[in-house]
């Protein structure tokens, strides 16, 4: 993995634990998510057409269907995350998720699009998802057992949606789609929007929800933030993925668990325990393994 695309990896982890940390304290529903898309869209679309005006025209049939294709998966997984926040605890569902995706992306990657890791990049993967599972061993008595199996359960769906965008959006990147990092996903974040837009505004109340996160000041700064970070985090890693294999990018994605952990532990009050450091340590090692693999 070269060190540009470890670089980009790595910044996307910061950006993609920044964001879900504000999405978190935001406590909103589906709307936030629909508001996030369209103010995405309406600023990055035009941009991607001012910056390459043939940038759509470029795209083959076969980079519209995985277009299409990818959409619904970043939605249902938008919609499945932010469910998560609000029935169980970040410190649950974020790990959870982000060791579940990763797992079932390395395996998809080597058994469909031939991603074939050396036995250093192997030890690599096998530490950071070592890590996860460390990170998400919670001592004591902090949760009732109900609670703990609710977010392990919205973790694990959310994670199923992580490996299914990932597959389809390196598949994306990586063939010959004439596809682009930015032609791909911007398109999509605005498809998103249209998916949404039904479920919404069909949805009584839905004004006054738009009216309470534009007046609520966390509410509101978590739009601004969600709605910048995610996209930014995630064509980072579309960028890496056009550089490195699959089965590299989706495990070293998950360094944004040590930054949840500090996230944790500083501004959510949460345990930073032994458990918690032996994870990072391995995470650390495991993204000094894939670096140097060849």
């Amino acid at each position: 993995m070269s060190a540009l695309a470890l670089f980009l990896v790595l910044l996307a982890a910061v950006l993609h634990a920044t964001w879900n940390y504000h999405l978190k304290k935001a406590a909103r529903g589906a709307t936030l998510w629909w508001m996030v898309y369209w103010i995405s869209s309406l600023i990055l679309m035009p941009a991607l057409l001012l910056w390459d005006p043939d940038a759509l025209s470029n795209v083959t049939s076969t980079g519209w269907l995985v277009i299409c294709l990818s959409a619904p998966i970043h939605t249902l997984y938008a919609i499945v995350l932010q469910t998560g926040y609000r029935k169980a605890d970040y410190s649950i569902v974020y790990p959870t998720a982000r060791g579940a995706g990763p797992l079932i992306t390395v395996l998809a990657a080597v058994l469909f699009l031939g991603n074939q890791p050396s036995v250093l990049g192997w030890c690599g993967i096998a530490a950071i998802l070592g890590g996860v599972v460390f990170l998400t061993i919670r001592p004591g008595k902090a949760n009732k057992q109900s609670s703990v199996k609710t977010g392990v359960f919205w973790g694990l769906l959310t994670g199923c949606c992580i490996a299914a965008y990932s597959f389809c959006d390196a598949w994306a990147v990586q063939q010959a789609t004439g596809l682009t990092p930015a032609s791909f996903y911007f398109p999509s974040i605005l498809i998103r929007a249209v998916i949404m837009t039904p479920l919404i505004v069909l949805k009584s109340g839905w004004q006054k929800e738009v009216r309470d996160i534009l007046h609520d000041p966390v509410a509101r700064k978590s739009l601004a933030i969600v709605a910048f970070g995610s996209p930014s985090a995630y064509i980072l890693v579309l960028t890496a993925m056009t550089m490195a294999p699959l089965a590299y990018v989706a495990p070293t994605r998950e360094v944004g668990m040590m930054i949840g952990v500090f996230v944790g532990a500083l501004l959510l009050k949460e345990t930073f325990s032994v458990w918690r450091v032996t994870g990072i340590l391995s995470m650390v090692l495991g993204v000094l393994l894939i670096a140097f693999a060849h």
